[in-house]
């Protein structure tokens, strides 16, 4: 299943959070969990592409991170239904 994960970034993020979670989000790439990903800093927002077999897989690892368990970052998931494609 194809999940979007929503993220409201509720405290700064480091330099060393940004490299505890690429330590974490790099193995999710080469597992094939995270599809793609954006972060926009100035905005306060993440937005995740994940793929995984239900949203309780995708709800332990996204709470495994450390910058959600933190709280630096509090997600959201939804799933994805459709996608259109122009």
């Amino acid at each position: 299943m194809l999940f979007i994960a929503e993220g409201r970034i509720e405290q700064p993020i480091n330099s060393t959070d940004h490299h505890v979670a690429a330590a974490w989000l790099g193995p999710m790439v080469d597992s094939g969990f995270l599809q793609s990903g954006y972060l926009g800093a100035k905005g306060r927002r993440v937005l995740l592409v994940l793929s995984a077999p239900d949203e309780e897989a995708v709800t332990g690892r996204l709470n495994d991170l450390p910058i959600v368990r933190n709280g630096s970052v509090v997600m959201s998931i939804s799933v994805v239904k459709a996608l259109r494609f122009s």
